[in-house]
């Protein structure tokens, strides 16, 4: 009515999508369009055999076991088998159905009835099986959903499946849905994002129980990390796009003790591991000795106020042993900067190199780093304040890991609500910053602004990346990109070769945002900017590409992670 038609559309997407049941008719309806999937390639003999298995103890509340059977008997694709297991026996007689098989014998854990049910899987002929907690239960088209999948996409070696969840929730909606992202080496030590939810490849979970650790492994989150982390592994892990599980309210926050365990044992000493928030692991790699040199790169232009808190922080306030400080001047004029640069230049760790061109922030950064001797190149901001002593060492830690790309930190605007964790492409159609907005403590989508993880890209307001690396990719684009998303484009173009960024939390630091230089909306920068955002878009397809952190069932014109109406057709 207003004329505001683009506005009223998005708000009203947000509404519907918050309505009651409004995951419900989602999930009726792409579930029948995997029904139909299944159908057109049954008569090709390539449907997969799906089995599910439910441990039982004595503190489980009957009412609860009663409701796990009858989702997994009602499911629209009928399982192969349903395995019972228990660890004080059950009687046969009060379990109905003729595709439910009890395993005789007393189980002493969940973990020991899950190799059971493995077993009795292979030799049944079966290709997956999907473990279901006795407090949990499987919406009716949770089968369908990972046969669907897995006829559709997989070849080879059978892969592990995991699907996102939902859980019960004292909002209106009585759910509270976990869109999760694909699968991430690097986030899943820092949270247990899949073992809820998956269908575990038979023969591959089976022959990992069965190997001769020291100590087996003692849940199903162990169990995905042994079979998917080691590097001789050729099990491939996807994500089904599909809700395949429904969990109590604050599952994904319990067992945080158990959590923590599997993944000590798992990396060993090349890590040390302590209780992260929310039931997540704070995972701190071994740094290697002697420490790699870092240099760090500062573009600046007069503005002496914030150069000199900027420089104050990585000399006297970072912990870091092997520092180079090259400050590159972009035509500073004030005589008050010049004398801080000259001063500056008496600390044997510092250079200044001159750039007296028009501001290009690549191009800047670029001409930095040929000077730069170090084994990494830490690009930041004049505009950064140092809170934390440790927030270089923590970045290198992650850098010095096999594969890896570009490491950023989490900034905080002054107010200390965040302004950086992580950046995801097409948010805005662009790129947007993950969590923005959010408390210091505000954990962000279940809790993704607090853990380390891969991301897409990350700032270069502070960003950390092997010299090598850099060099790679050709820099930053300083033709196209001079000033706007060069960072992001950069860091796509590091996972074009393989590698991957990540963003941790544990790495903090104040980001006085664009001070220096002005915001990209000002008048005077709103053409440039407009051609780099088209530039940007046009090379990655953001109008249409769905971040691997965020999820098509996300609203894309939000940074704070919402539901969105519109992957309902809406």
């Amino acid at each position: 009515m207003c004329g505001k038609k683009v506005r009223a559309r998005n708000r009203l997407a947000s509404a519907i999508a918050a309505l009651p049941y409004a995951n419900e008719r989602w999930m009726t309806d792409i579930g029948k369009e995997d029904r139909a999937a299944i159908a057109a390639f049954r008569s090709a003999g390539v449907v997969p055999s799906i089995c599910v298995h439910l441990h039982i103890s004595a503190d489980d509340e009957p009412s609860l076991v009663r409701k796990a059977l009858k989702s997994a008997m009602k499911q629209s694709a009928r399982p192969s088998r349903v395995f019972i297991t228990s660890s004080g026996g059950i009687d046969r007689r009060s379990v109905r159905g003729d595709n439910v098989g009890v395993l005789p014998g007393s189980f002493h854990n969940r973990m020991a009835g899950l190799q059971a049910a493995l077993a009795a899987s292979r030799d049944l002929g079966a290709d997956y099986l999907v473990p279901l907690a006795p407090n949990g239960s499987l919406p009716r088209h949770a089968l369908a959903g990972y046969a669907a999948f897995d006829t559709g996409k997989c070849d080879g070696a059978l892969p592990l499946l995991f699907a996102d969840q939902q859980e019960s929730s004292p909002a209106v909606d009585g759910a509270r849905p976990w869109f999760k992202p694909l699968w991430d080496p690097r986030m899943i030590l820092s949270q247990d994002y899949v073992s809820a939810a998956c269908a575990l490849p038979v023969r591959t979970s089976l022959a990992c129980m069965e190997r001769n650790y020291a100590v087996p492994p003692e849940s199903i989150y162990e169990l995905v990390l042994r079979i998917t982390l080691p590097a001789d592994t050729d099990t491939p892990v996807h994500h089904v796009q599909r809700i395949a599980m429904r969990t109590a309210a604050g599952d994904w926050l319990s067992n945080g003790k158990e959590k923590l365990s599997a993944v000590r044992r798992v990396v060993g000493p090349d890590a040390t591991a302590s209780s992260g928030p929310y039931g997540t692991v704070k995972l701190r790699w071994q740094m290697p000795q002697p420490c790699p040199k870092v240099s760090v790169i500062v573009a600046t232009r007069d503005r002496v106020e914030l150069l000199r808190t900027c420089v104050n922080g990585v000399l006297h306030e970072t912990d870091y042993p092997d520092i180079e400080l090259i400050i590159a001047d972009n035509d500073s004029r004030e005589a008050e900067t010049l004398d801080y640069m000259e001063q500056a230049q008496a600390d044997p760790r510092v250079q200044v190199v001159r750039w007296p061109h028009p501001f290009n922030y690549s191009a800047i950064n670029n001409f930095a780093a040929r000077s730069a001797t170090g084994k990494y190149l830490c690009l930041l901001n004049n505009d950064i304040e140092v809170i934390e002593p440790q927030w270089l060492s923590e970045m290198v830690r992650e850098a010095e890991q096999p594969g890896v790309g570009a490491v950023g930190a989490r900034l905080l605007y002054p107010d200390r609500s965040i302004q950086h964790a992580g950046v995801a492409i097409g948010i805005g159609n662009a790129a947007g910053h993950a969590h923005r907005g959010l408390g210091y403590e505000d954990p962000g989508y279940y809790a993704q602004a607090l853990i380390a993880r891969g991301a897409s890209a990350v700032t270069g307001a502070c960003l950390l990346v092997a010299k090598r690396h850099f060099e790679a990719v050709g820099g930053l684009d300083e033709d196209k990109l001079a000033v706007a998303y060069n960072d992001v484009d950069f860091c796509l173009k590091l996972r074009e070769l393989g590698l991957a960024n990540i963003y941790t939390p544990a790495s903090t630091l104040i980001h006085h945002e664009s001070k220096s230089r002005g915001l990209d909306f000002a008048p005077e920068h709103l053409a440039r900017y407009l051609q780099e955002l088209g530039v940007f878009q046009q090379r990655w397809d953001t109008d249409h590409a769905v971040d691997p952190w965020h999820h098509s069932r996300l609203e894309r014109n939000s940074e704070v992670y919402r539901k969105s109406g519109w992957a309902m057709g809406i």
